[in-house]
């Protein structure tokens, strides 16, 4: 398949696995978040603590005793009577994802560069609909034994 034929193929849905931590005996433990799409091909995104553990509160439904900065920014949409429709993470680009947050607000609609952690954080906390582009995933993806080496977030947060 030529890169021509990336720009034809729609993105793949998929749904955020959970949020584990890669060990290593290298560098220090990292957070990543596992994207799995209907195929059972696990997508990693490597992310930041903070947002690590902003996008495993989403999933589990944990709720802060005040807004963080996720759940302000969905506050503020909410206010303006808008809404997120859609995330995208389209390229990964020298180990870098890119994405694309979709904001609907009144009859407009609006693409929002954002980082993907970010995005997925804020697409739990809207039940917005999250897809990667088809070329991302056959370039990004892992095998069962690396998910099998990842460590839930929970260990660390107990």
């Amino acid at each position: 398949m030529g890169a021509e034929d990336d720009v034809m193929v729609a993105p793949v849905p998929v749904r955020v696995k959970g949020v584990y931590i890669a060990e290593s005996e290298e560098s220090a433990p990292v957070p990543v978040v596992l994207l799995e799409d209907e195929s059972a091909r696990i997508v990693p995104i490597f992310v930041g603590l903070s947002e690590a553990v902003s996008i495993h509160h989403a999933l589990s439904g944990e709720l802060s005793p005040r807004p963080m900065t996720h759940d302000l920014f969905i506050s503020v949409l909410e206010c303006l009577s808008a809404s997120i429709t859609n995330v995208l993470i389209d390229d990964l680009d020298g180990g870098i994802y890119y994405a694309r947050l979709t904001i609907k607000s009144d009859s407009k609609q609006s693409e929002i560069d954002a980082r993907p952690s970010d995005c997925l954080a804020l697409a739990l906390r809207s039940h917005a609909p999250i897809e990667v582009q088809e070329k991302v995933v056959r370039e990004a993806c892992i095998s069962k034994s690396d998910v099998e080496k990842l460590v839930s977030i929970d260990n660390y947060l107990q």
